[in-house]
Formats: C-alpha cells, structure tokens, sequence
C-alpha cells in the first residue's frame, strides 16, 4: 500500500444545499452519491478508504459568488483537507488576485468551463493563466464532456493542446483523465505532453486496455489519482487503482500520492 494516499479531486458543499445538489444529478446524469457531500462525510470516506489528504473545490457560476464561496472552503480546511479555490471568467480580477490566493493557503484552482461559460482558450482567461503561471498555481480544469450538461463541450482535448501551447509553464491538470467521451483525441493530442492527468470519475469506466496504453504513453509523474467524491466511492476507486496488474507498486504509489504530494506542496 503506498506510504501517502492523496485525492486531489473531492467536491464538498454546505450541508443545507446537498440534497438539492443530489436530486439535480440524479435526474440530470443518473449519477449517485457515495458520501453525504458534507467536509464530515468526506473524512468519514477517508477513514474507509485509507485516504490520507484531500482536496476540496467547489464551482461558482455567479462573480458575485466567488468570494464568499473562496471564504466557506479556506474555513472548511484542516491538517488533512486542503482546497482549489474557485475563480469566475467574469469577475473582474485585480492584479494580485492570484497571488493572494496562494498567500491564503489554496493549493491550486479549480474550473468547470462547461458549468461556468467559457472555452478553455478563451482570450477573457487568458489572465488568469497568465497569473497562475506567474504564481505556479496549478488549475484543475474539468475536461470532456459533463454528463448533467448538453453540448457543447468546452473543455475539448484540441482546446487544452492550444492553452499549453499559449502557456507552456502553466500547471495544466485535466480532470478526468482529459475528459470522458474524448479519449481518443486525449490519446492523439494531450499524452506525452507536459500535463497533469487525473483519474476522477472515470477510472473504472475506461475499458483496461485503453488505460494500459495511457499509462505507456504518459509519464508516470504526471498521472494523479482523484476519485470525483461524493460521486464515486473513493474506497473502491483506491483499491481498483491497486488491482491493476500493468502497473508496477512503485508506479502506484506514484499515481496515489507521491506525484500529487511533490505537485502541491504537501
């Protein structure tokens, strides 16, 4: 088992707003939940699942949320629980935004394109990931396609490909394991470069040869384990990393912890 276990794709919400949040998805993507979607029940899953450190984000689709939002996930941090912050294409982001971001304690940033408006090269962003080159702070992008949300996808391989070509220093993490739905351009496109990949969501539902070849073709260093909770059991998601006969237990402990530890401090 490897000596850290690391998640670095959790999702948590006030308590009041959860039951909403699950009805939605359930309807939308007949998507279940596996923790209550609290900063407790995710701890709670840890324990299950052998989970040393995660981190936490939410999404904004509103400027005028951000702040108050970025408040509630620093207030819900603890020795073992660090947060992405949220940022908003649309606010209007002062010069040192990004820096104060870090200087309060968030490890990176967390966007959703398709949940909040934009294309990944879209010019208006182009600031923030100029900032957040700057400043090292690695952006989580939700990548591929949402499966509570209709078209179009904003987050599409070939858009990712132009953002690190625009901004080769700029820490790119995409979520998903560079989005369900578009792994043969992820394939084509986005393995062997500089890149983070993470394994949220879709670990078991890519077909084991199809995961082989990524693991062959992208550095080992630059592969995160990330389970998507509450909408995967992180407990099984670990131990279906484990079980994976094509990667060495060195390579492993690498996927469940050691990268994600070197990439954010921890």
């Amino acid at each position: 088992m490897p000596s850290m276990v690391i998640d670095v794709h959790t999702h948590v919400f006030p308590a009041g707003s959860t039951e909403k949040i699950f009805s939605t998805l359930k309807e939308r993507a007949h998507i279940s939940h596996y923790s209550d979607g609290t900063v407790g029940g995710l701890k709670d899953s840890m324990e299950r699942a052998g989970i040393d450190i995660s981190i936490i984000s939410r999404i904004t689709t509103k400027p005028q949320q951000v702040d108050s939002v970025n408040r509630w996930l620093l207030e819900h941090c603890e020795r073992n629980i660090f947060a992405l912050a949220t940022i908003h294409p649309h606010l209007e982001m002062p010069q040192d935004f990004i820096k104060k971001l870090r200087q309060k304690g968030f490890k990176g940033i967390k966007v959703h394109p398709d949940y909040q408006g934009f294309y990944v090269d879209d010019k208006q962003m182009y600031p923030y990931y100029e900032a957040a080159q700057t400043e090292k702070m690695p952006i989580l992008f939700h990548t591929g396609r949402d499966r509570g949300l209709p078209p179009p996808v904003r987050a599409l391989p070939e858009r990712i490909a132009k953002l690190l070509e625009d901004f080769p220093c700029l820490t790119i993490i995409a979520a998903h394991m560079g989005g369900e739905g578009n792994y043969d351009d992820t394939e084509t496109l986005l393995l062997g470069s500089d890149i983070f990949l993470d394994t949220s969501f879709v670990l078991r539902f890519m077909p084991k040869t199809m995961f082989k070849r990524f693991i062959m073709k992208h550095s080992i260093e630059r592969l995160l384990f990330g389970s998507d909770s509450p909408w995967t059991e992180q407990k099984a998601e670990l131990e279906y990393l484990y079980s994976l006969p094509f990667i060495s237990q060195d390579g492993k402990e690498k996927i469940a912890g050691i990268n994600a530890a070197r990439l954010f401090g921890l």
